[in-house]
């Protein structure tokens, strides 16, 4: 059940980013990486992170959103870590992200 918060918050997030483009796109995949653990990894075609925000987006209380809370991915990285897994993210600002869970 926490893990489908954790794809909630992060599905929402995506749309959220990428909600302002004439086409936008939000992709969940699922398999397995290359040591044949689960990933999950949701991506958009949103407005990516900023290279000075990309290393603080998992920091508890730290947002860029005007009515946001900043502890949305500072649960989920809780939450991945707590299942024995992790929690990353790849972006270009202009073209999207990527987050990825591997368990």
């Amino acid at each position: 059940m926490q893990i489908g918060q954790v794809l909630i918050n992060l599905i929402k997030n995506a749309w959220e980013a990428s909600c302002r483009n004439e086409q936008p796109a939000v992709n969940v995949t699922v398999g397995l990486d290359n040591f044949q653990r689960p990933q999950i990894t949701v991506s958009d075609n949103g407005e990516g992170i900023l290279p000075d925000v990309h290393k603080r987006i998992f920091i508890p209380f730290f947002t860029t959103k005007k009515n946001g809370s900043g502890i949305g991915l500072s649960i989920c990285k809780q939450i991945v870590g707590a299942h024995g897994g992790n929690i990353s993210v790849t972006s270009i600002p202009n073209e999207g992200s990527r987050f990825t869970i591997r368990l």
